[in-house]
């Protein structure tokens, strides 16, 4: 007979993900205030994840940490044997689904390292996959950074008023007091006005305003 359980759930992106680990995780006896949640977060690393941190400090002496599965609680094999070690020293029992392993038994030990391995290799072979399918998207000319949020029709209005002294742009975005590009090109898209003239003159001229004065300019102006 083992003790009570003490549960844990992790996701990097997809929230059903935790959904359905929290679910089976009740099935196998958790109860709904002893279960605790990393969302977003990558299991390669501890770092960060205040919900393992606190399912850790929740267990005792006789009772069972509990994931669904390995991967969700490490996929970084040196962190995963600092953790079971420690969970181990503190009489606290490893429990994988319905099964409950003990770190200090040879075979207990065995299993658990081996899982440790394969989600470490599965987690950098995906890195190694992400890796080169960006330079090869690079090298095909299919990735190109981050793109301009304003279209163009809008961008060569900007440049053409500023260049004829119509648009004074801030310089500061902590001095800025007049609407940003990004803004402008939230309400463009907003109004599914980005090929009219009109309207993105409209919103141009919104950002019209006194010219602010250079860094260097406000520095002279600062009291000393």
């Amino acid at each position: 007979m083992n003790g009570p359980r003490v549960g844990y759930a992790r996701c990097s992106t997809d929230e059903q993900d935790v959904i359905i680990q929290t679910e089976q995780l009740l099935v196998l006896g958790v109860a709904d205030d002893r279960i605790y949640i990393d969302r977003g977060f990558s299991g390669t690393t501890r770092r960060n994840r205040a919900g393992l941190d606190q399912a850790l400090a929740a267990v005792w002496n006789g009772s069972v940490f509990t994931v669904t599965k390995f991967d969700r609680f490490a996929r970084n094999m040196a962190e995963a044997n600092d953790i079971l070690t420690d969970l181990s020293g503190r009489g606290v029992l490893f429990g994988l689904g319905a099964s409950v392993y003990d770190w200090n038994d040879p075979f207990g030990r065995l299993f658990l390292q081996t899982l440790a391995m394969v989600a470490e290799f599965e987690a950098n072979l995906g890195h190694m996959r992400t890796r080169e399918g960006m330079a090869l998207a690079k090298k095909n000319g299919k990735l190109k950074g981050k793109q301009p949020k304003l279209p163009e029709p809008a961008r060569r209005s900007i440049r053409r008023r500023y260049a004829e002294g119509d648009v004074k742009l801030a310089r500061s975005g902590v001095h800025q007091t007049g609407p940003t590009s990004e803004w402008i090109a939230r309400r463009i898209q907003f109004h599914g006005a980005v090929d009219s003239p009109d309207v993105t003159e409209s919103y141009l001229s919104q950002a019209d305003g006194p010219e602010l004065p250079s860094v260097q300019d406000s520095n002279d102006a600062r009291p000393r």
